[in-house]
């Protein structure tokens, strides 16, 4: 693990360590990555095996539990994911993209810290082992399907990766869980998805939610396997068994413990259920609970909207089309209550994915561009949350500021506040934004 950070006025800087140093060990254990270094610096008495210069320098380290020594470190090495599912997004991305858009990543790590969805085809026994050991809880899986015989067409397998006793395994030891299914019509849906269900309901008591996503289809699925988008009928019917699991659930253990996503209310034309449904959004992320939790917040924001602007302004609001119909009754409305503020909404279609991806997460810069063109911006336009990198960039790499530059107005990547909105078109803040990025792993400290 190469040194790429020394903190000032830190031990580390107190003993010396520098920039470029490799850390080898840490009291014996050798450091894979930074979940190692953190669970083992917080230790009283450290040991340091640091290689400098083809030198190897050890350093004994006394000092209170739970101080920081003041490192970090260059980025760790990704795990690729194990799988060849026949859905996999990745293989549906147009050409021209950044080079990270086409990685299939399949890290534990990541799924810790971060939330990303492995289905631990490239798990063993050692890393399972180091999941128990440090705690790395909760881990998101990709389960889709507990058949194994269609675990293979589905998923691409080799050979059995025993996803239940891994699911055991960690159930067994307290580690928690959060899974999900992306339904493929005609393959993990029926019978097996009754199946699958029911089989990761027996660990209910460290499996906290299962997810049921639709498969997202592009319209570059270029030499793969046909599969069917999920339509309005289909939606009804699923949405009729979780119905009845989530009653049943209900019943045994206080939670649904199974939820459907967004996109199979929206889709069967359902109205999104209120809160309680989704005891307590452990997936919102996933796109399950997600437009309730943001009208509920907008609920509360709505309170302290002032009653009027200072001067006449004018708002242009962008979305996909699946959001469309919701952000139409449920907030432009609102917003149209206060005083001097013209809003108008733009529901985009996706020019990079095809229109079956109608997701407001997916819009690029061209679609925006395209979507806007010809047609006055106004003062603002606010741009969805989470669309771009922690460059500032769109999937298309196209800048925030390129964007702005082309559409010849400022342009706000929305952050959830929305009083940020209204101080800006007041004239009492700057353009500038806080963005979004992912949490660092200091974040996840008091976990370890």
């Amino acid at each position: 693990m190469k040194i790429a950070l020394v903190e000032p006025e830190s031990i580390a800087e107190e003993i010396g360590l520098r920039v470029g140093d490799d850390l080898l060990e840490v009291n014996g254990h050798k450091m894979l990555d930074s979940i190692d270094y953190r669970f083992h610096e917080h230790d009283e008495e450290i040991n340091l095996k640091v290689a400098r210069d083809n030198e190897v320098i050890l350093y004994d380290i006394e000092k209170d539990a739970g101080e920081r020594l003041g490192l970090d470190f260059e980025e760790m090495n990704i795990l690729s994911c194990g799988n060849d599912c026949i859905f996999c997004f990745v293989d549906q991305n147009p050409k021209g993209l950044r080079n990270q858009v086409y990685f299939r990543d399949g890290d534990y790590r990541l799924s810790f810290m971060y939330g990303n969805y492995t289905t631990m085809t490239n798990v063993g026994p050692a890393i399972l082992q180091r999941i128990i050991d440090q705690r790395l809880s909760p881990q998101y899986i990709s389960v889709h399907v507990t058949d194994y015989q269609i675990r293979k067409v589905l998923m691409g397998l080799k050979k059995d990766d025993r996803i239940l006793e891994k699911i055991q395994l960690l159930h067994d030891h307290g580690i928690d869980m959060h899974t999900q299914i992306v339904l493929c019509p005609g393959f993990n849906d029926g019978e097996p998805l009754h199946r699958t269900v029911r089989e990761l309901y027996r660990f209910h008591g460290h499996i906290l939610s299962l997810a049921i996503v639709p498969v997202g289809l592009t319209d570059h699925r270029f030499g793969l396997v046909q599969l069917t988008k999920v339509d309005e009928q289909y939606a009804r019917e699923l949405l009729g068994m979780v119905g009845e699991w989530q009653e049943e659930f209900r019943a045994a253990i206080g939670r649904g413990f199974v939820y459907p996503s967004d996109e199979f209310f929206i889709t069967a034309g359902r109205p999104i259920p209120p809160s309680p449904y989704y005891d307590g959004f452990p997936q919102t992320e996933n796109g399950v609970g997600l437009v309730r939790s943001f009208l509920a917040d907008f609920k509360k924001q709505s309170r302290t909207f002032p009653r009027h602007l200072p001067a006449r302004r004018e708002i242009t609001l962008v979305t996909g089309e699946l959001a469309g119909g919701i952000m139409d009754t449920e907030v432009v409305p609102a917003l149209r209550q206060i005083g001097n503020l013209d809003v108008r909404l733009e529901v985009l279609p996706n020019t990079l994915f095809g229109r079956s991806v109608t997701v407001a997460g997916l819009l690029s810069g061209r679609c925006i561009v395209s979507g806007l063109r010809g047609k006055p911006p106004g003062d603002l336009v606010v741009i969805p949350p989470d669309i771009m990198n922690a460059d500032s960039l769109l999937l298309d790499d196209m800048s925030i500021s390129d964007l702005a530059s082309v559409l010849r107005c400022d342009v706000l990547p929305f952050d959830g506040r929305w009083q940020a909105v209204f101080d800006l078109l007041g004239g009492t803040a700057t353009t500038t934004q806080t963005i979004h990025k992912s949490k660092p792993i200091r974040q996840y400290e008091d976990r370890l």
